[in-house]
């Protein structure tokens, strides 16, 4: 979720549960957020296919199209169809960055469709067919991935994630208004926070002992433990050493790298304290995005 790193060993614990969220919730949450990509699209001109996306390597129909595979791909995985351990083990070493990118240029290479008309029926017909196999699933465990096993409600939450980040992509590129709910982003960071001990890089925080606890407004709170070498996310006890508190749209943003962080802070949407504050500026270091 947070900006660039390196992970550079698998030493994490298993992902904690999820926070209270339920499956319906977080699928009645992505469809309006892919609904809200499918109205960006449907405003954007012939022309403005080939655009390129600020800060991405992709153009403009390329990311709607990356928006269809994760959600084809994340079906796939969630209904067997596709063997997300094999693949794992099939993945070069590196970190979670590093692998995120090649398994996420793979599967655009795999769509060549990028006539936006085109890509908007796929996207709506992709939301359906993602919720109909993880609805589906027989097996009541987690959904093997490429990147590790993830529970449907985060796995959900964190597709919720891509389509408000990447909507704001597109609505950048091309000059067009971009609202993000509150609630979805609200969702989108504390359904996620599970998956924080994969991003961990490990070889940073060798050294480093420490809890960090996230105070998303709105949202139960929860902590990143770091304890050299390893992580893990538990619920809030009221111990820490540093905490964040933000509002969740400017820190999904913020999160994702997508904006700076002069700016929330300057307005004090994200806001730190405890006696280790300083940990809070040094997150990015100890942290890995795709």
């Amino acid at each position: 979720m947070t900006t660039i790193g390196r992970n550079t060993s698998t030493r994490t614990s298993a992902p904690a549960e999820p926070h209270a969220l339920t499956l319906n919730e977080s699928l009645a949450t992505l469809r309006r957020a892919a609904a809200a990509t499918d109205e960006l699209l449907g405003a954007m001109s012939d022309n403005q296919d080939i655009v390129p996306v600020p800060g991405l390597a992709w153009t403009v129909s390329e990311t709607a199209a990356h928006l269809v595979t994760l959600l084809t791909s994340s079906a796939a995985y969630a209904s067997g169809a596709r063997d997300g351990a094999a693949e794992r083990a099939a993945l070069p070493p590196g970190g979670a960055a590093e692998r995120m990118a090649l398994g996420n240029a793979r599967e655009l290479d795999g769509l060549v469709e990028r006539r936006i008309p085109v890509l908007r029926q796929l996207l709506a017909s992709a939301v359906d067919e993602y919720a109909t196999a993880i609805t589906g699933r027989r097996a009541s465990g987690p959904v093997e991935t490429p990147f590790g096993q993830e529970d449907p409600v985060v796995m959900t939450a964190a597709l919720v994630g891509e389509q408000l980040v990447h909507g704001f992509d597109l609505a950048r590129a091309v000059g067009q208004r971009w609202s993000i709910d509150p609630d979805a982003a609200r969702l989108a960071l504390t359904g996620t926070a599970p998956l924080l001990p994969y991003l961990v890089n490990a070889e940073a925080i060798r050294d480093i002992g420490a809890r960090i606890e996230f105070r998303i407004v709105g949202a139960p709170r929860f902590t990143l433990v770091l304890d050299h070498g390893r992580a893990a996310v538990e619920p809030a006890d009221g111990h820490c050493d540093c905490w964040i508190s933000a509002q969740p749209v400017p820190y999904l943003l913020l999160a994702y790298n997508r904006i700076g962080r002069w700016r929330p802070l300057l307005r004090r949407e994200v806001r730190s304290g405890g006696r280790r504050r300083g940990l809070a500026m040094r997150l990015p270091r100890y942290l890995s995005t795709s």
